[in-house]
């Protein structure tokens, strides 16, 4: 092919990929997919430089700012950082950047790199006025009201080292939180997120804060943009950042040998799987800032860093089947069976196809040869088709594989569903969700104890768990004295867990564990709850209007009023406990934590100001209530005194809550 068109067809190519990536949050190529177009598009344009254009991804970062949120200008462009797959190309990057320092004697940092979303924080005068996203990194788009309902990103520095400061980061996800969302999201027949970044961008993007809220991001500090850094290096800036109270990547080692990288590098993939959070590579940093400044930038990345990744753990393999799991609201979910294979040290037999839509957009056929992929190594999933060799095509199933009930499609839904209330493994999906850890957590009732519960007839509906006898149990295999007292004991203790993990436990849609917890200390007692208009719910702060309709709605239903009045004849506890409420001394009142408290953390503090009633606020403002000061108390303390806010101690604050 001519050079030239060969080059326009790659640009095109790149441009649609880094669309669905970065503004769509839908990629459809593995990272080392599309690292092998960008590879090769820059080859071209270093062997044709005639034919590279300013508007080449090479030349720029690949996403752009969305029209949904208001555009924000960078200060000091968000770079991209060039990528390496082998021990070669770090080399060949070390070589460059010795020559250039006419030394190799330089010190560097190997850090993880986070599979998150690139994110910067301006602080004036020690306070967070300004979140943006990457864009195209020169202009990006103002997420600040979703960024602010991140718990670990500080909102005031204490000691801020200049008046303005911008603090560079990625938003993540921990993979246990993405195995949560996503099973609520197939209860709810929604598309399930592929990885932990798909999902994090998501929920950067929403348009309604009050929803971000309820997802448990989280930020990790890595560089900066503007201001007067007290520091030489980059390690010296990352000490700085957790004095200011950032969190900051577990996962560092400085050296001046670039074979230790190397070395580093083989040893950490394996390992990496065995951290919180989802890590595709790590990022070689030059250390001092000195040097960095004489190493300089590409229009696109710095010179002093490279990012060294790792190849998407997959495979190729035979789809021999596939089978429909049907979820505790009746969702049902194609899932492939696979000719085991070793996916990323893991054998994989099962892996999702998500839904119907998926597999039409895959043209995936049972007999196909396919390319499954342990997705952000949460999610096995088939990414891709390499060998059409099948003839079965995959349809949705006009009966409910489990019961022969009626399915059913929503029209604006991606999901089928059984219509069947009955339906024994909705039954069953409902009955192992309330006995879950995070809700009323009996412990010794999984998934081989309550299928013998169902096949027995021992138990028919949630309310039957506690009508459960020591004859019943003692009848299940692998049963004696002492193991059927354990699971009778279990039981009898989860009939006093608090109201929070009940309303988790009973399944409402949208409702997940922390909205879960802000109705039940709103609300106090289910009777109330149940009996609330959807403007009452709607005038929570934190609950919108989706989430309002959905439980009314569920309390609407008379089955589930019938199974609340059996519950309540069984002796479960229906209140939040008055110990947490301690009399709501800060019922509608607004609680502003700053400078530095003796005894307690301020998500701490926070969080006792909600369970007492009390909402906690990141700024000052005169419909604040209260103040509540530690030691080098800065801007917030002043604006407090100037607008005649009450200000108490730590000692006090806890003292109203009887602490």
């Amino acid at each position: 092919m001519d050079p030239k068109a060969e080059i326009e067809q790659l640009k095109q190519l790149i441009n649609y990929h880094n669309n669905l990536y970065y503004n769509l949050d839908n990629p459809v190529l593995s990272d080392t997919q599309y690292d092998e177009l960008y590879k090769k598009l820059k080859e071209l344009e270093e062997a044709y430089p005639q034919f590279r254009t300013k508007d080449s991804p090479t030349q720029r970062v690949g996403g752009k700012a969305s029209s949904t949120f208001t555009a924000i200008t960078h200060r000091v462009p968000m770079l991209s950082l060039d990528n390496s797959y082998s021990p070669d190309d770090i080399r060949a990057w070390h070589e460059r950047a010795a020559k250039i320092l006419q030394t190799d004697a330089f010190e560097m940092v190997l850090e993880s790199k986070i599979d998150g979303v690139s994110c910067s924080l301006t602080y004036e005068n020690g306070i967070l006025v300004r979140a943006a996203s990457r864009g195209d990194g020169r202009v990006g788009e103002d997420i600040t009201a979703n960024v602010r309902t991140i718990q670990n990103i500080p909102h005031e520095l204490q000691n801020a080292p200049s008046e303005f400061l911008e603090i560079r980061g990625e938003v993540y996800l921990e993979k246990k939180d993405l195995e949560k969302i996503n099973e609520a999201q197939r209860a709810q027949g929604q598309t399930v997120f592929a990885n932990t970044r798909n999902a994090a961008a998501g929920f950067l993007r929403h348009k309604d804060a009050k929803s971000v809220a309820d997802r448990p991001l989280k930020f990790f500090a890595h560089s900066f943009g503007v201001g007067d850094i007290p520091a030489s290096s980059f390690s010296e800036f990352i000490d700085l950042c957790k004095k200011w109270g950032f969190s900051v990547t577990p996962v560092r080692t400085k050296t001046t040998s670039i074979e230790d990288i190397i070395r580093f590098y083989n040893q950490f993939s394996s390992s990496r799987y065995q951290l919180p959070f989802d890590v595709d590579g790590l990022v070689v940093k030059v250390n001092r800032f000195d040097l960095q400044r004489i190493l300089g930038t590409t229009a696109k990345s710095p010179r002093w860093a490279i990012a060294f990744k790792y190849p998407a753990p997959q495979a190729t393999t035979t789809l021999k089947n596939v089978t429909f799991s049907v979820g505790r609201t009746g969702i049902i979910t194609p899932v492939a069976e696979l000719e085991p294979v070793t996916v990323g040290g893991v054998t994989i037999s099962n892996a999702t196809l998500h839904n119907f839509d998926e597999i039409k957009r895959l043209q995936v056929r049972v007999g196909d040869r396919v390319i499954v992929e342990r997705a952000g190594e949460v999610i096995p999933k088939i990414v891709k088709v390499v060998e059409q060799k099948g003839t079965q095509d995959i349809y949705p199933p006009a009966l409910c594989p489990c019961c022969g009930g009626k399915v059913y499609r929503e029209t604006e839904e991606v999901g089928y569903y059984c219509v069947n209330p009955s339906c024994p493994a909705q039954l069953r999906a409902r009955l192992l969700h309330f006995a879950s850890r995070d809700a009323m957590d009996i412990d010794g009732l999984g998934d081989a104890v309550m299928d013998q519960l169902l096949e027995r007839g021992f138990i028919h509906d949630i309310a039957d768990i506690y009508k459960l006898t020591f004859f019943h149990v003692l009848n299940l295999e692998n049963f004696k004295d002492k193991k059927a007292q354990n699971l009778l004991d279990a039981i009898e203790a989860s009939k006093h867990k608090p109201l929070s993990k009940l309303l988790f436990a009973l399944g409402i849609g949208l409702v997940g564990e922390k909205t879960a917890e802000i109705l039940a200390y709103h609300f106090h007692t289910l009777d109330t709850l149940k009996e609330a208009s959807v403007e009452t719910l709607q005038s929570i702060r934190e609950i919108g209007e989706t989430v309002s309709q959905s439980v009314y709605d569920f309390f609407r239903d008379e089955k589930v009023r019938m199974q609340i009045e059996e519950l309540r004849a069984a002796g479960l506890n229906f209140t939040q406990p008055q110990k947490e409420l301690s009399g709501n001394v800060f019922e509608g009142k607004t609680l502003v934590f700053t400078g530095e408290l003796p005894t307690l953390k301020r998500t701490e503090a926070e969080q006792l100001a909600k369970q007492h009633g009390g909402t906690a606020s990141g700024s000052v403002s005169k419909k604040t209530s209260f103040v509540v000061a530690g030691e080098n108390a800065g801007s917030k303390l002043k604006k407090a005194q100037e607008l005649n806010i009450p200000i108490l101690t730590e000692e006090e604050f806890l003292k109203m809550i009887g602490k």
